[in-house]
Formats: C-alpha cells, sequence, structure tokens
C-alpha cells in the first residue's frame, strides 16, 4: 500500500546565506518535476556576533513547525550559527519518527549531503603556490570551533606543506564570518608583520570586507596582496577586482539533499553520506587567467543598477509606509484595517503573491502586560490572521485565526503545482509573539531583504504596543484624577470639566437639564455607632442607587462627603420626579434584603434648569440643596429618636 503523503517538506534555514539558500531551493524544485511537493523554509538571522537574546528570538522560528506535519525536512546544520538548534531539530524529528537530512554538518544518525570543499579548496591553494608563487598566506577563519572553517585551514596547511611552506600560527586569525571583525584584521594582523603574499578567507563575506578596507588604506590587490574567499557570492563577481572564491554547488546539494529525503520517505534504499564537489572559481583578485568575463559582468550590473536603485527605493517607502501603519494604530481592530489597506495599495508586491502577518493577539489586546508575560519560551498554539494576500488579493481577514498545524492562511495545496513559503520570527528582543509568511517570488526573499523587512515591521509592533500602554496608562490617569475611588462617581475636579459644560449646552440647544442634590440621613450617626466602615458602605449604597437609575449621559458627582449632584440634560420636571423616586425606592429595597442593623436614606431636591434665566450652576445648586434640605427637616421632625 502507498504511503500516504502530506506533500510538504520543512526546510531549516538562515537568511544571511540567502544566496546559498536560493540556489539550493533551484535544486529541490528541479525535483519537484519527479515528486509534487511543497517547500515550507523556516528563515532565522541568527549570526556568531549578535546579542543571544536576539538570537534567542530568531531561532525560535525553528520551534514554530510542528515536524510530524511534514514528510520530512532538510536542515541546513551548517549555517543555523547554533549547535543547540542543530540539537533540537534533530531530537524532534527522531522523536516524531520524521526523516531528516543534514546539510553541511555530519549529525549522529542522520543521514548526511555535505560539499566536498576539499576539492575546490585544493584547486585555490594550488592556484596561489603554483601559478601566483605565494610564499607566506595569512588564513582568516570563522570562529575557532566551526568545522567548516578549520576544514579550509587544514586543506590549505596540506598543500603549503606539500609545496614546502607552512602555515604561522601568528598568521591564523578569526573574522566570526561577518564584515565588522574583517574591517578590523588588516590593522590588527596584517600591518603589524607586514602584509603578506596573500590572504585566504573562510567566506566571501569577509574577504570583500577586508579589501574595502585595503582599498581605503591604498594598498592594491592583487599587485601588493592576493585575497581569496569561499561561496561565490554576487557581490564577489561584481566587486574590483572580482574575487577568487570557491563555488560550492548548492544547486546540486538542493536536489541531492531532496532526492535522498524521499528515498527515506518511501523507503527507498539511500546512501547515508554524499558529497557534492566544490571547485575554484578563479578571478582578478589573484592575478592571472580568470574564469568568466568579469567585465562584461560588472557592465551588465551596472546597465541594471538604475532599475535596482528605483527598486530598493520603492521598497523603503513601502517599508516606511508599512511602519507608519501600524505604529499608526490605536487598536488591534485598526492595526487589521491599517495592514489591508496597506497590502492592497501595494501594487509592488514586494511580499510575494501569498503573504501574511499572524499575531499572538494578546501581545496587543493586552497592552498592560509585560512581553515577558505573554511570550517567553515558545510560539502559542493559535494565531490571529492579521492580514493576508492570497493568490494577489488582500482577503478579510475578520475573526480569522490559524494553528500550528496549518501556518498559511487561505492556502490549499494544488496538485501538480508546487509551492515555496518562507517564515519568519516577529519578536521583541528574546520573545516571540508572532511570525511572517512569504513565498518565493517576494522581492525581498529574492533580493535578500527580508531582515529589514521584518525588522521594521517588529519596530513599528513595538512602538504600536508602547503607544497602546501609553495610552492606556494616561485613561488610568483621567481616570483617577476625575472619579472618585470609592463610588467610581465623578469627583469635584470632573464637576468644574463636565457638569458645568453640561448646562451650558443645554442654554444654548434651548432645553432643559435637572440639577438633583442627594444627601444621605443620619450619616453622622451611621459613622459613631457603628464605624467609619459601615459609614463608607452607606456611601456606596447611595452611589450605587444613583448609577443605576440614571442614563448613560447624565453626570453623577460625588460632591461632598455624603453630598451628591446630578445633572441631567433634556429633562424635564416629570422625568426628574422619576428618577428622583427611583433612587429612593432603590435604596429601601436593599434596606429590606439586607442584614445591616442600621437603616440607609437619602434627602433629595431637584431643579429645572430654565435656558433663557441668568441663573449659574452654582445658583441651580442651591436651589436644589434648599429644597433637599427641606425634605431633610421633614425626615429628622418624623425621627421617633
Amino acid at each position: 500500500m502507498e504511503k500516504s503523503l502530506k506533500k510538504k517538506i520543512a526546510v531549516y534555514a538562515n537568511g544571511w546565506n540567502n544566496q546559498i539558500t536560493l540556489e539550493a531551493l533551484a535544486g529541490m524544485k528541479a525535483y519537484a518535476k519527479e515528486e509534487d511537493f511543497d517547500i515550507n523554509v523556516f528563515y532565522s538571522h541568527a549570526s556568531y556576533n549578535e546579542y543571544d537574546y536576539l538570537n534567542q528570538g530568531e531561532l525560535r522560528i525553528y520551534d514554530l513547525a510542528n515536524i510530524s506535519d511534514f514528510d520530512g525536512a532538510i536542515m541546513f546544520s551548517g549555517m543555523l550559527n547554533s549547535p543547540g538548534a542543530v540539537k533540537r531539530i534533530t531530537e524532534r524529528a527522531k522523536e516524531a519518527g520524521v526523516p531528516l537530512i543534514s546539510v553541511g554538518v555530519k549529525v549522529d544518525g542522520i543521514p548526511f549531503v555535505g560539499i566536498n570543499n576539499e576539492v575546490g579548496m585544493r584547486q585555490l591553494a594550488t592556484r596561489l603556490v603554483e601559478d601566483c608563487g605565494v610564499k607566506r598566506v595569512v588564513y582568516v577563519g570563522g570562529t575557532p570551533d566551526h568545522v567548516d572553517s578549520n576544514e579550509r585551514q587544514r586543506v590549505l596547511e596540506e598543500v603549503l606543506a606539500e609545496h614546502g611552506l607552512s602555515l604561522a600560527p601568528e598568521d591564523i586569525c578569526f573574522g566570526e564570518w561577518g564584515n565588522h571583525r574583517a574591517r578590523s584584521i588588516l590593522r590588527d594582523v596584517l600591518l603589524p608583520r607586514g602584509l603578506p603574499d596573500a590572504v585566504v578567507c573562510a567566506n566571501d563575506v569577509m574577504a570583500l570586507a577586508l579589501m574595502s578596507t585595503c582599498a581605503e588604506n591604498g594598498i592594491k590587490i592583487p599587485e601588493q596582496m592576493k585575497v581569496t574567499g569561499f561561496d561565490c557570492i554576487t557581490e564577489g563577481q561584481i566587486n574590483y577586482p572580482s574575487l577568487t572564491t570557491v563555488t560550492q554547488n548548492y544547486e546540486e546539494v538542493g536536489y541531492t539533499a531532496v532526492k535522498m529525503l524521499y528515498d527515506l520517505i518511501y523507503g527507498r534504499e539511500t546512501e547515508m553520506e554524499c558529497l557534492v564537489p566544490s571547485k575554484l572559481v578563479a578571478a582578478e583578485s589573484c592575478g592571472g587567467d580568470t574564469d568568466k568575463d568579469y567585465e562584461k559582468i560588472r557592465q551588465q550590473y551596472c546597465q541594471a543598477i538604475y532599475g535596482k536603485y528605483l527598486v530598493a527605493n520603492q521598497l523603503e517607502q513601502s517599508e516606511r509606509m508599512l511602519r507608519t501603519r501600524i505604529s499608526e494604530a490605536e487598536d488591534y481592530e485598526e492595526l487589521r484595517k491599517n495592514l489591508k489597506t496597506h497590502y492592497t495599495n501595494n501594487n509592488f508586491l514586494f511580499e510575494g503573491n501569498d503573504c501574511a502577518m499572524m499575531l499572538d493577539s494578546e501581545y496587543v489586546r493586552d497592552v498592560m502586560k509585560e512581553e515577558s508575560e505573554l511570550v517567553l519560551d515558545s510560539f502559542d498554539e493559535r494565531f490571529e490572521v492579521v492580514v493576508c494576500r492570497h493568490d494577489g488579493t488582500v482577503i478579510d481577514c475578520t475573526g480569522m485565526s490559524i494553528d500550528r498545524h496549518r501556518l498559511i492562511p487561505a492556502y490549499e495545496k494544488v496538485p501538480g503545482v508546487q509551492r515555496v513559503f518562507f517564515f519568519m520570527p516577529l519578536h521583541t528582543l528574546q520573545y516571540n509573539y508572532g511570525y511572517m509568511q512569504f513565498d518565493l517570488d517576494a522581492m525581498i526573499i529574492q533580493e535578500g531583504r527580508m531582515y529589514t523587512y521584518v525588522e521594521k515591521a517588529q519596530q513599528a509592533l513595538t512602538l504600536l504596543r508602547v503607544n497602546l500602554r501609553l495610552e492606556a496608562m494616561n485613561q488610568n490617569l483621567i481616570r483617577l484624577y476625575d472619579k472618585d475611588p470609592m463610588t467610581d462617581l465623578y469627583n469635584r475636579f470632573a464637576y468644574e470639566d463636565k457638569a458645568i459644560p453640561l448646562i451650558e449646552e443645554s442654554k444654548k440647544s434651548k432645553s432643559t437639564a435637572m440639577v438633583l442634590f442627594v444627601d444621605i440621613n443620619y450619616m453622622k450617626r451611621i459613622n459613631d455607632q457603628y464605624g467609619h466602615i459601615h459609614g463608607d458602605n452607606a456611601i456606596r449604597t447611595v452611589a450605587t442607587a444613583i448609577k443605576k437609575n440614571i442614563e448613560e449621559n447624565w453626570i453623577a458627582v460625588r460632591y461632598g462627603g455624603d453630598e451628591f449632584l446630578v445633572i441631567a440634560p433634556d429633562c424635564g420636571e416629570e422625568k426628574a420626579e422619576l428618577t428622583r423616586q427611583r433612587i429612593l425606592n432603590y435604596l429601601e429595597e436593599r434596606n429590606q434584603d439586607s442584614n445591616q442593623p442600621y437603616h440607609i436614606s437619602a434627602s433629595s431636591g431637584y431643579v429645572i434648569t430654565d435656558p433663557d434665566s441668568d441663573m449659574t450652576m452654582e445658583d441651580y445648586i442651591k436651589e436644589a440643596d434648599k429644597l433637599m434640605y427641606e425634605m431633610k427637616a421633614i425626615v429628622h421632625a418624623n425621627d421617633p429618636r
């Protein structure tokens, strides 16, 4: 019986190696002509020279995938920049019984596709010694513990030894695979001991950084010093001089890895290890004959450079607009609306025909919680779809959510059509709160702009959350300023801002309003006989009676200790009397339902304003207060005590 397949595989890769990943994916897609499957690429931008907490937020994208939802997985183990991530992915695959291929680094018990870097490295070292006459070499490795860096150093030393030369310990240094450290090597390593004949770098990035520093210091390459790299990235080919390097043939690596994976999926026999040979790419940085017409390559690049410049400007403009759309939202629903507008109006499709943003909605909705309270060690099981473009059309995401078994909203596998999707994390430092999904055709993928795009989105989401938190805090402060904490009625501060303008508006609209004054009876007796706790209870009870029997747009104020004021716009005699009676009746009902040893009652008086009168708010309050005291006098006269 043929095995039932999910028709998708997971690929774990690193965005800093975008060109390599795209080359490998081209090989994987070529295999799609034989097997119909989708590819989900989980993309981190972790690096050895980044802060640990930022790397944590990036690396958790590998935790998003439930590996059991895939037929198999391919892990670019040599590029994840995290031995811990390699270990976690491997353990999960083994636990789930899902076939896993390791590309780049051997992992115990896992089939391995590697590159015979010794072939290309040996060709490069031999060219330096035999064709270029190099005697003294400086080696710039990545990091001391990296297997690829160490292997390239080993081959270089072997070739030198075969020619009676050696690599001095003081001529070995490390550039941490990036630009910053490599740019300091000229100053810290080369100049103090004099320029060597050649510098061999473990990757192209470090080689190009070193070459740029040499140019800034007037050192000519290859005349004064030869420089080589490794990886064959585009920037090295268009550089002047073009960079001698080694191509690792990642398209064949990708094809080989996915073929081996499907052999495992179908239970076919396959080798546990396969090596694809690398190859020297001779260029101008070593002098002599070159493998390509680099002048023509540079001309073609220059002819297209203005178009690239325009696209870059358009993308930056789109990123700025994205950031604005996010940060200007006043709540979660407006965030959804703003992003829908942005993705609808963005005709350049930088994010591709199929893209989406998924968030743990509590990150935006519960803004008063710290990030560490919401998201810490893993992704949520469900996400709200904030924005989604499917087949080039932005869809309505209202109420749409998605779980970790699906990941791509609005998408169903079409038989015979292979798709490639990328997933990148959204996080604040080490705290993950969502992810973004793009397709292979997205310009930010093809141009290697994913990091800056997602970074701007993250910055805007962080700013949005800060703004929402500040707004919530401001509202709380306003509430504390305007409201009486015991009764939740407005206080005397709010009286000036809310009650008086209400009367002024009634005058302008030629309508009447009610000014009702309420005072608790026997308040001193309750406090003296039963204590202030019961006195406070009486105040809260009367306040509740008022709140439950007035309309929403009326203003209720705790005017004094046991005095209350109600201002009601568009209110005449009949409604005023009905309101007063309802308040008193509510108190009587509470007395009957309560076991308290005292009776809570209140006296009240009201006046109806005359829009044509010159009476002020204070005049009306005095009149209502006078009427209230007339009622209180009657209550006290009938008091049997």
